[in-house]
């Protein structure tokens, strides 16, 4: 009965450690490059810099799993071409490729 019990504990443990979520990510004060069409598949690829640079990215891709990219496609160049800076929440902190929400600011 000790020995079930315990298998089930650790089992327990390990499923735990196992779901580990990534966390999100807000970067802020961007001001948007290189924008367009990344694949075929239609992500949207921009260049961005951030002087506070919160999320360590240099670019965001938005993937149509994500989001909208025609709505994001259409808020990142209002802001490059008037030169607006855009904030970019991003799914997962490790991958730059997770965005799924732009605003102007």
């Amino acid at each position: 009965m000790k020995n079930t019990m315990r298998k089930w504990l650790v089992l327990a443990g390990m499923l735990q450690a196992g779901g580990v979520y990534a966390a999100s990510c807000v970067q802020t004060d961007n001001t948007v490059g290189l924008t367009g069409l990344d694949n075929s598949n239609g992500s949207i690829y921009a260049t961005i810099t951030s002087t506070a640079n919160q999320c360590s990215c240099g670019f965001v891709r938005f993937t149509t799993a994500n989001t909208d990219a025609d709505a994001a496609l259409s808020v990142l160049l209002a802001a490059k071409l008037s030169d607006t800076q855009v904030r970019v929440d991003i799914l997962d902190e490790n991958n730059c490729s997770s965005g799924y929400r732009v605003y102007l600011q």
